[in-house]
């Protein structure tokens, strides 16, 4: 853990960059640090911010509650939340304890990548595995970067069944402490983490499947950048010509030919599938929603999100809160 605190600040959590010609293929991962948290009442953890990095949490008996970026996400046993931009959060017990620097808490280190962690407290158990990761290659942090600020994957998901089997051999080894247990389970969490991406790409899916391939296009990764990392932006052609170092007419036509669309097209379909996974992931207002991907207003939203999905965000919104409860 000192290695960590000391790689924090010195900042060696910078995004090593490499060309890439299949990205799905090339998600690599240098694993930073795992943590088996046995956390028993009172307890709060306050995590730093890692520039560069992903972060996650998986709950593997008991509850825990995630506060990241104004939104608070509880986990029951069994659920997944990946922090894809290392954002500084708080993983609090149900009680809403204060939480307190990760670093102060009792760390035994088992290996250069591998931890326990052991609260004070002796109130109801919450056993957890946690993890911070860097990805070493352009296109993997491209593809991070249009990630949005959390993505949970809970027991009740459509997506779980992709998980379900990773998460029970980590909490096996974690319980069991076999033979090796400190060496494989940094290397299941680094499927975990896999599948969880994968998951999130399947449900952003636009109407083209080209557009993690469209990446590996260096007249085009610039303009894709653009495009799915600052939504709410005024987001016109001629700017998405120039950073694709195109005559607008050129650009368009290059465009269509990669992704199957043109630009409007994909810019209209991306923040709508945007808004749909914030939709589905928290229990933010729809005026926020809409204003971060780039409408001036709820109703605007509204309108487009009906066209395109057959149903308002609101009914959207309500039925996944139904399902969670």
């Amino acid at each position: 853990m000192a290695d960590l605190e000391q790689a924090i600040n010195s900042g060696k959590f910078s995004q090593q960059r490499q060309s890439s010609s299949a990205p799905l293929g090339q998600l690599k991962m240098q694993r930073v640090f795992y943590t088996h948290a046995l956390l028993r009442e009172p307890w709060g953890l306050k995590m730093p911010a890692i520039p560069s990095s992903t972060m996650f949490h998986l709950v593997l008996d008991g509850e825990a509650f995630v506060s990241v970026s104004g939104q608070h996400v509880q986990l029951m046993p069994g659920d997944f939340v990946l922090i894809p931009h290392g954002t500084g959060h708080e993983i609090v017990d149900t009680q809403h304890s204060t939480a307190t620097d990760l670093f102060e808490h009792n760390l035994e280190q088992i290996t250069d990548h591998y931890e326990k962690l052991t609260s004070n407290g002796q109130g109801a158990l919450t056993t957890t595995i946690c993890g911070t990761v860097l990805f070493e290659n352009e296109v993997t942090a491209s593809i991070i970067k249009s990630m949005p600020e959390y993505i949970v994957i809970s027991t009740q998901s459509s997506n779980y069944p992709l998980l379900v089997n990773m998460i029970e051999a980590i909490q096996q080894e974690t319980l069991d402490e076999q033979f090796a247990t400190e060496f494989i389970v940094p290397k299941l969490a680094d499927i975990l983490i896999l599948q969880c991406i994968r998951a999130w790409i399947a449900r952003m899916q636009t109407s083209t499947t080209n557009w993690l391939l469209a990446y590996s296009d260096k007249r085009l990764a610039s303009a894709l950048d653009k495009i799915h990392t600052s939504p709410s932006d005024d987001i016109d052609i001629d700017t998405l010509a120039r950073l694709s170092a195109m005559s607008r007419t050129r650009f368009i036509e290059y465009f269509k030919q990669v992704l199957g669309q043109t630009p409007k097209q994909y810019v209209i379909e991306w923040r709508l599938n945007l808004a749909r996974e914030r939709l589905q992931s928290g229990n933010e207002p729809i005026i926020n929603v809409a204003l971060d991907v780039g409408y001036k207003s709820e109703a605007a939203l509204s309108r487009a999100y009906k066209s395109r999905f057959g149903e308002p965000p609101s009914k959207t919104k309500r039925r996944f809160t139904q399902e969670e409860h």
